[in-house]
Order: structure tokens, then C-alpha cells, then sequence
């Protein structure tokens, strides 16, 4: 009977070890089943190593993007997977304010805009545009603004390759028969707080795009923040390259998109004079014996 019972204790102290195993497995098992990393491993072989560098550079910049679509695409396959049997939640929750980033407080969404504003025009909502044609205070192009609702996107459908690219869209953004917007540009030049509300809506539209593409989780706002701004720079795929695969790029200024994903990622925690900070008031009495000491 004794010994007896120490079988059934040992009994009791294993299924609690493979009870533990089990949910440690669930909880640190692999991003992407074996099948789906297989698949996409054999895509990343044949055409990231074997065929990709083989080709003209103008054939690579012409099908760079489509092959990054492509690998990312296998990452959101595997990752859904994962997710799935992982038991991983990947809803978020909708804004109450037109200021608000998803995920964010209203304080970091102000930091995240403050951030982006002082390096895309060093403050000045008034910037009139660079090489590009890229202008305002966020240096908002052509297609941004479609997607926000500003510009007619049956106009930008229209328009020429080079305003689709955003190498030459002063022009088009010019003529106010292409803007939603009555005034056109320079109506929006002198409104600050539609060019807030505009990089808003857009930095919602790209992070909705990131829990689809299965890269953020509501709980993880530095990253969030990050994801913002690296597509506010080089667009959503660029984005998702960086933060799915670790795949790097860069403007036709040559800015990487990992600068952009850091300054966004560090914004949500630096204080700064356009917000509402909650400064704690020193009492005038201490002021004083701090200047006296």
C-alpha cells in the first residue's frame, strides 16, 4: 500500500510536468509550422538566391516589390497557422478620436505626430513641397492623400506613371480640379489640424493593414508606433518586409526604413511641448530654495 502510494504521487507529479510541457510548447512553438516555413523557404531560395540576383538591375527594381508582396505573404500564411494553434488574438480595438492612433493612447498618438512632424518638415505645416513634390508638414504625396479621401482617386488612377511613383507630383497636386478638398493644396497647406487628423487616418489605415498582415498585437504600441511610421515613408509593404522579415529599404532620399521604424518606436516615450504633457507644478516656495541653494 505504501508503495502504492508513492506511485500515485509520482503519477500526479508527471501529468502536472506534461501538463506544463504542453502549454509551454503552445506558448513558445515556432512562428510558422514546418510545412509553411518549407514552402516558403523554397521560394526564398529560388528566387532570393538562385534566380533574383542573376537578373538586370532594371529588372530586379521592377519586380522587387511583387517579390516582396510574395515572401510576405508566405509570412502571413505561416504566421496565421501559428496564430491559430497558438490560440493568438490579433483584433484591436477602434479609436474614439480622429487624433488617435490604433493601439495608442491619445498622448502617444500626439508624441508618434510630433516625431513625425519634426522629421518629415522640422515643424512646418507650411512646407511647400521637395523635389518630389511631397509637402505640408507630415510631407503627405499624391497617393497618401488619395487614400485619406483628400485627393480623387479616380484622378490619381489617371494620372500619370511618374505621380503614381511620386517622383514628379507638384503638378498634379497643384491643379485643384484633383482635390476632394475645395481650396486643393492650399487649403490644406493652412490647416494644421487637417494635416493631424490626415496623417491619422492614413497611419490607421496601414496599422489596420499590419494586424491583417499579421505583424502587430494591440499590446505591443512601441512596435505599432514603428510599423506607422516606416509606411509612412516607404509605403505598407516596405513595412511589413521590415517587420515580418527583416528585410530592409530606402527612399529616393536614401532614408532606411529601419530609421523611420525606430524614431516611430521611440516617439510614444519622449515628452514634447506640442502635447498635452501632465507637467507636476513645483510650488513656488521650493523654486525658490532651489535657486537660493
Amino acid at each position: 500500500m505504501e508503495n502504492e502510494a508513492i506511485f500515485n504521487r509520482i503519477d500526479a507529479r508527471l501529468d502536472r510536468i506534461e501538463k506544463l510541457t504542453r502549454k509551454t510548447y503552445r506558448q513558445t512553438m515556432p512562428e510558422m509550422p514546418w510545412v509553411f516555413a518549407a514552402i516558403a523557404g523554397v521560394a526564398v531560395v529560388s528566387l532570393g538566391y538562385v534566380l533574383y540576383p542573376q537578373l538586370p538591375t532594371e529588372i530586379k527594381d521592377a519586380i522587387e516589390p511583387r517579390v516582396d508582396m510574395a515572401q510576405n505573404k508566405f509570412y502571413s500564411i505561416g504566421q496565421a497557422f501559428a496564430d491559430y494553434t497558438g490560440n493568438v488574438d490579433r483584433s484591436y480595438t477602434l479609436p474614439s478620436g480622429t487624433l488617435t492612433l490604433v493601439g495608442l493612447s491619445p498622448l502617444q498618438s500626439c508624441r508618434w505626430r510630433s516625431a513625425l512632424l519634426a522629421r518629415e518638415s522640422s515643424g512646418n505645416y507650411q512646407h511647400t513641397g521637395n523635389q518630389f513634390g511631397y509637402f505640408a508638414g507630415y510631407a503627405m504625396g499624391a497617393e497618401s492623400l488619395a487614400i485619406v479621401g483628400l485627393v480623387k482617386q479616380s484622378a490619381f488612377d489617371d494620372a500619370p506613371r511618374h505621380v503614381k511613383r511620386g517622383t514628379d507630383q507638384t503638378a498634379f497636386l497643384s491643379n485643384p480640379n484633383n482635390w476632394q478638398l475645395r481650396g486643393g493644396k492650399q487649403a490644406f497647406l493652412h490647416d494644421n489640424l487637417l494635416q493631424d487628423r490626415a496623417v491619422t487616418v492614413l497611419a490607421n489605415t496601414n496599422i489596420a493593414d499590419g494586424f491583417k498582415s499579421r505583424v502587430l498585437l494591440e499590446s505591443q504600441q512601441e512596435k505599432i508606433a514603428g510599423f506607422a511610421a516606416a509606411a509612412h515613408l516607404k509605403g505598407l509593404t516596405a513595412a511589413i518586409s521590415w517587420y515580418a522579415r527583416g528585410k530592409d529599404s530606402h527612399d529616393a532620399n536614401g532614408t532606411n526604413t529601419s530609421d523611420y521604424a525606430a524614431m516611430g518606436e521611440a516617439s510614444i516615450n519622449k515628452r514634447s511641448n506640442l502635447c498635452a504633457e501632465n507637467t507636476r507644478q513645483v510650488p513656488s516656495w521650493l523654486k525658490w530654495l532651489e535657486v537660493k541653494n
